[in-house]
């Protein structure tokens, strides 16, 4: 039902050469008989987040995993799965608050700014924590908790396949602990630069013998905002720019003895969430000061219920079922009447079906289900008047996957998902005269293939075809006071991968080359209208590309040293886009030619950690124009570590992020409050203390 971790240690992806993972097997075998001996070596990783449990060697997508472990021990400081996944090769955040850019492709969707009420949202990927998919303002707004978690797995390219739709980009899948029937218990307290704080703490343990097992975790984390707001006319009013996020879990976990093979495990999460709209300055950057009269903030409050009953049959077939329902409400606040302030109100269930048979040893193996999510969102939007909409999504997703061992070192993959999504949006702007009445329903089918050849036992390598797919949806022309309807999008996904765990398992080393073909891409267009004022709106490109690599190795060079590095290559471009010629030939916004990871962490003793790790991400355009004026120089990020373990149950650290204080923009844009460029920036150097532990 989760990923489990079997490694003490990271298995992130990591930079090495293609000649290192394409070299010949008997130089391979030469160098591990070479340095083989009796040391700690690194475990299989597990992966879920397809449907299937299996090994990263067994698995054809290009997917990067953080085990609660590593969290723990590498990303102190880190309070939300954006700082944690930051070193995820071609996957890049351009400013504190915000989606991920996968291989290129902004997460977020096609709508941003305020087209995202005109329009309501498409998203390109989707973060399922615990089996609930983060609508857009989680998404966007949120601060996923990285406190007491299993793993993270971060899959780029398309899971339309086993996600469904919105997930045309990638997925990441965040699995939680569940309860243990041993008495556990966790605290964390943390103190740091711009009064960043944090408290958490995890209790587990049997509540009726061997039965009925729970678990209790709460996070609570916040600091200022880096930014200082220095026009005098600054409108706050009821916003708040600082940071704020509360995270409350319980989970139970019912294990019948009466009926063996049943398992029964009910999920509550509370997050209570304040962020402003970006951290960004005006002129000049790195002063970190910002001349606008207004920053817009968003307050929300998220609760989610979860319920996953799993049947295991002595036959090895095993059912799944899981329900899903949450309640979401979230508030938009400028400090200025009838500026912008909003409301959005949301209601989604969903129930996914499933039956899995057969495991990796088997000559055939696999899982077919059916899923079902029903959204419903009301948004108020004051704004020179208001604005009233009505969303509805219907979801829909068959699927099934079978793999066939062909021979000993042959193994066939095939999926299919059949997706139907059914998007109606309803309402009123005073900025139209024309009132919405979107109902479409689009449908596709998503297969994928893959073949895998295991040269030796340790070393894999094969080919992937997959079909990515978003549903299309509308926006508003501003200029023409009109509603502007936009195609589905979709890509065929082409990769090569290769998986090696060589010298006696002291060295993982993954890739996988890729290229993208877009049909009908799906890009948000921004037009200034006049000095000071502009609006955005959503067209389709017949024809884009795109195409690069990751790479990966962790290297246990000691057994009291490991080196971990990852490398990430992306070459994008527009093919062709009738509705606006002038991006033809373009890159893909915010799209750097390479994000490169380096770092050690080191057991310096048997109670002392250090760990380092150093970030280099490659320039790019900030929009679609590729305008020169907002284009970004390549920068560099280095954060750093320092435990002390005074018991088995105590520990002591601090931390530095951004430890040179580079202070580089990260995404610029034309602000028309101010009338000039503003840019989103790095976080500053934070410096921070904290003790942790467990009892």
């Amino acid at each position: 039902m989760k990923a489990y971790i079997h490694h003490p240690v990271s298995h992130g992806i990591g930079a090495v050469t293609l000649s290192a993972l394409l070299a010949a097997p008997s130089a391979l075998a030469q160098d591990a008989a070479a340095g083989a001996r009796a040391a700690v070596t690194f475990a299989p990783i597990m992966i879920t987040g397809e449907k299937l449990e299996r090994e990263l060697k067994d698995t054809a997508s290009s997917v990067s995993v953080k085990s609660g472990t590593e969290i723990d021990r590498e990303k102190t400081g880190s309070a939300s799965v954006p700082e944690v996944i930051g070193d995820v090769p071609n996957v890049v955040y351009t400013d504190t608050v915000g989606a991920p850019i996968i291989r290129g492709q902004d997460t977020q969707g096609p709508h941003n700014g305020q087209n995202v009420f005109w329009g309501g949202t498409v998203p390109r990927a989707t973060i399922n924590l615990d089996g609930h998919y983060l609508n857009y303002n989680e998404m966007f707004f949120g601060a996923t908790s990285v406190w007491d978690l299993d793993s993270i797995e971060v899959f780029r390219g398309p899971q339309t396949t086993s996600q469904g739709a919105n997930a045309i980009a990638g997925a990441i899948i965040v699995n939680t602990k569940d309860p243990t029937f041993t008495p556990e218990a966790a605290y964390q307290a943390e103190f740091g630069s711009y009064e960043s704080r944090r408290t958490s703490i995890a209790l587990s343990g049997p509540l009726l013998g061997q039965e009925l097992a729970g678990r209790l975790a709460v996070d609570y984390s916040a600091r200022d905002t880096f930014i200082d707001y220095k026009n005098p006319a600054f409108q706050k009013g009821r916003a708040d720019q600082d940071l704020r996020a509360l995270n409350a879990r319980a989970k139970l976990l019912w294990l019948p003895e009466s009926l063996p093979g049943l398992e029964a495990k009910f999920t509550f999460s509370h997050n209570d969430i304040n962020r402003p709209t970006q951290e960004a300055a005006s002129a000049p950057f790195d002063k970190l000061e910002h001349s606008a009269a207004t920053m817009p903030t968003w307050k929300q409050d998220t609760n989610t219920s979860v319920l996953d009953v799993s049947y295991a049959l002595d036959n090895g077939i095993r059912l799944f079922n899981q329900t899903q329902y949450s309640l979401s409400s979230v508030h938009r606040i400028t400090g200025l009447v009838n500026a912008g302030d909003a409301d959005v109100r949301q209601k989604n269930a969903s129930n996914e079906s499933r039956i899995t048979f057969g495991d990796a040893a088997d000559v055939i193996s696999g899982m077919a289900g059916i899923y079902y999510a029903h959204t419903a969102t009301g948004e108020t939007l004051a704004l020179r008047g208001l604005s009233l909409f009505d969303d509805t999504k219907q979801a829909l997703g068959v699927f099934s996957e079978v793999n066939y061992r062909l021979t000993d070192r042959w193994t066939l993959s095939t999926g299919l998902r059949y997706q139907r999504d059914h998007i109606q949006r309803e309402g009123r702007s005073v900025l139209t005269p024309q009132a919405l009445d979107y109902d479409r329903t689009f449908s596709a089918l998503l297969p994928k293939l893959s073949l895998a050849y295991a040269l030796t036992p340790q070393w894999t390598v094969g080919g992937m075809l997959s079909r990515g797919y978003n549903p299309g949806g509308v926006s508003l022309n501003l200029t023409s006071q009109q509603w502007a309807y936009f195609k589905e999008e979709s890509l065929w996904n082409y990769e090569l991968f290769s998986r090696a765990s060589l010298l006696d398992d002291r060295l993982q080393l993954t890739g996988n080359l890729f290229y993208m073909d877009f049909k009908d891409a799906q890009y948000n267009i921004p037009v200034v209208i006049s000095p000071g004022v502009a609006q955005s709106y959503t067209i389709n490109a017949e024809k884009a590309h795109a195409y690069g690599l990751e790479l990966g190795a962790d290297y246990r060079l000691l057994d009291n040293l490991t080196l971990k590095a990852s490398a990430g290559v992306l070459r994008t471009r527009i093919d062709e886009i009738s509705g606006n010629s002038d991006y033809e030939h373009n890159e893909f916004a915010r799209s750097p030619g390479y994000t490169l990871s380096f770092g050690p962490s080191w057991d310096v003793t048997e109670r002392i950690n250090l760990n380092v790790q150093v970030r280099r991400i490659d320039g790019y355009y900030s929009n679609t124009a590729n305008s020169p004026v907002y284009s970004i120089d390549p920068y560099t990020l280095t954060d750093a570590r320092l435990s002390f373990r005074l018991s088995d149950q105590v520990q002591l650290y601090g931390y530095a992020k951004n430890l040179f204080d580079d202070r580089s923009p990260t995404y610029m844009q034309e602000n028309r409050g101010i009338g000039g460029i503003e840019a989103s920036m790095t976080q500053p150097r934070t410096l921070g203390v904290g003790v942790k532990g467990s009892f």
